[in-house]
């Protein structure tokens, strides 16, 4: 957490990130937190993680490239890991036909199961069971007559064995030597063995009762390790886009987790740089127009993935022909002032991003005009977070805060930090930049740190002298 005075009760690393001089103009990444702007009708409530290769009819009802996942096919553009939060809850539909021995119900709740369905097809000593979606065979298994124990449940629908199938009471064989004990006739009903035709079951019943997605995020943003969230995909007037500014401000500043946040430009300035707002679309290969709502999406998802050594400037935007809409010179440079992410067109209908930047607009000694670049967000935060979890994983409650265990974490730090220096990351670094003292109570370290982080090029001012 940040720090004004050395009186933090609870153990752990607090940090102070500031700037210092003029005002000129290492974790895994690649995680992106979006709860869904459309009702998907099933899948678990809450975190889903997916990434380009999940089965997406299975965990959300919906393929990749349907409207329903529009959203979410933009941000898989960029990111490596998506944190699906989904709002979906009801009652899961369900099937149960007398000639069969089992009780079908749908995985998940949602309307989505109203459109299963389950063939049963006898073949010789065994059947075929065939799973459907709509009209796609999405799961088949072949089940032994005599074994109808052996069928599996599957990514759309959990089997259970009926009372159908329950052993009979067992039955006697009369003797002529009472002396002897009773033959035991063990018999069990199985509905397989007199099945006579193919039969399909129809599962029904599955509704829809969504819960509110704002309770769901404040969850998520609290609990879940991811590098950027995002409301892409929600109207442009939905309050969630508030509330995500307004809550990864509260954790950047109040919890040291230093997460960023991506959001459609809504019209307010939001001045902060751990929040990116992006301000038009792009037109896709097919003629789809993407607004700023989705698109920026795509931002969320390669701004997560971008490490301290890169920027998103001039990024190409896959698929996309056409900024949407396009903008004048005159209107990106007043986006880019106003601290906008902005698509623009180049040469053979590609699309890039304009700028790498976050919407800090107003420039203090503390927040120097780099503060609004994104790629020395990126470094800033790369080394608090590294800091932080080294010493809560390696120093606290192991290390004896002594000359001796602070010279343990400064050569730590110095070997992190030279590290960066050799990625490019940072420069000029010497090991008189960090400084690590014992602070005002017994269990506690002051740290003083200096970095210069690096950019990219961005501007090319030449003069050619022609004779």
């Amino acid at each position: 957490m940040s720090w004004k005075t050395q009186n933090k009760r609870r153990p752990g690393a607090y940090f102070n990130v500031v700037g210092k001089g003029n005002n000129n103009n290492g974790t895994d990444i690649g995680r992106t937190l979006l709860p869904v702007g459309t009702q998907l009708n099933w899948g678990a409530k809450g975190i889903i993680k997916l990434n380009s290769d999940s089965n997406f009819k299975a965990l959300l009802g919906h393929d990749i490239d349907e409207p329903e996942l529009q959203t979410l096919h933009e941000v898989l553009k960029g990111a490596n890991t998506v944190l699906l939060l989904n709002n979906n809850d009801g009652i899961a539909a369900t099937a149960n036909d007398e000639s069969l021995p089992w009780a079908f119900t749908a995985k998940y709740p949602g309307t989505v199961g109203n459109d299963l369905h389950v063939t049963v097809q006898k073949s010789d000593s065994k059947v075929i069971v065939s799973t459907l979606l709509g009209s796609r065979i999405v799961d088949q298994q072949d089940v032994n007559v005599d074994k109808p124990e052996s069928i599996m449940s599957n990514d759309y629908i959990l089997v259970k064995l009926t009372d159908r199938t329950t052993p009979t009471s067992p039955t006697t064989q009369d003797s002529d030597d009472n002396s002897k004990a009773p033959i035991v006739k063990p018999t069990s009903l199985n509905p397989l063995a007199d099945l006579q035709h193919d039969v399909t079951v129809d599962l029904t019943g599955g509704t829809t009762t969504p819960v509110d997605i704002s309770d769901l995020l404040n969850d998520a943003l609290e609990t879940e390790d991811y590098d950027v969230a995002t409301t892409a995909g929600f109207p442009i007037d939905s309050p969630l886009h508030k509330k995500l500014v307004d809550e990864i401000k509260h954790l950047r500043e109040d919890n040291d987790i230093k997460v960023r946040g991506v959001v459609p430009y809504t019209g307010d300035k939001v001045n902060y740089e751990g929040i990116s707002t992006v301000a038009n679309g792009v037109i896709l290969g097919d003629g789809t127009e993407l607004d700023a709502t989705v698109a920026a999406g795509f931002f969320a998802g390669a701004s997560s993935s971008a490490n301290a050594a890169k920027s998103l400037t001039y990024v190409e935007y896959p698929d996309a022909i056409s900024a949407y809409p396009k903008f004048s010179n005159d209107r990106t440079i007043e986006a880019l002032e106003n601290g906008e992410i902005v698509f623009t067109t180049k040469r053979n209908e590609t699309v890039v991003i304009e700028q790498d930047i976050n919407s800090l607009t107003k420039v203090t000694a503390e927040k120097p005009v780099f503060f609004s670049k994104n790629r020395v967000v990126r470094t800033m935060d790369t080394i608090v977070t590294n800091t932080k979890r080294t010493f809560e994983d390696m120093f606290i409650g192991k290390i004896t805060n002594s000359s001796t265990g602070r010279d343990l974490f400064k050569a730590n730090r110095v070997s992190y930090l030279q590290s960066l220096a050799d990625a490019n990351v940072i420069s000029d670094f010497k090991e008189d930049d960090i400084s690590i003292e014992a602070g005002n109570d017994r269990d506690s370290i002051l740290v003083n740190l200096a970095v210069k982080p690096l950019d990219s090029m961005e501007k090319l001012y030449m003069t050619m002298v022609v004779q």
